[in-house]
């Protein structure tokens, strides 16, 4: 059973999670965010307090630090034989990231310092 309290509230079918946490940089993040809003793709928020529970965690801190952001697709039962996806879901993450790398040009930094 889902805890909203503890975990949050998403849902299937209402686009692309977001995440908010320590390994995603702020920057990156809001340029996916003004992306989604621009091409009027579905998105919805999350936060996670300490880590994030994915790879993100480590791409953020390796080598020195990886500009790193979170979408994720909103998914029940994972892991198991009834793991279920809304099929609107799929295609806008795909379109959320592919419209991301289109809006990011060559040179462009999200470095805190430049």
């Amino acid at each position: 059973m889902i805890e909203k309290k503890t975990q949050g509230h998403t849902e299937i079918g209402a686009g692309s999670v977001i995440s908010y946490a320590p390994a995603v940089q702020n920057k990156l993040r809001e340029r996916i965010i003004e992306t989604a809003e621009a091409k009027k793709i579905p998105f919805q928020r999350m936060a996670a307090s300490r880590m994030t529970g994915t790879d993100t965690d480590a791409f953020a801190y390796s080598n020195g630090g990886v500009a790193s952001a979170l979408i994720s697709l909103p998914l029940r039962y994972m892991h198991t034989t009834v793991e279920m996806v809304h099929k609107d879901d799929v295609e806008n993450v795909i379109r959320l990231i592919y419209e991301t790398l289109l809006n990011i040009k060559e040179g462009e930094t999200f470095s805190y310092f430049d």
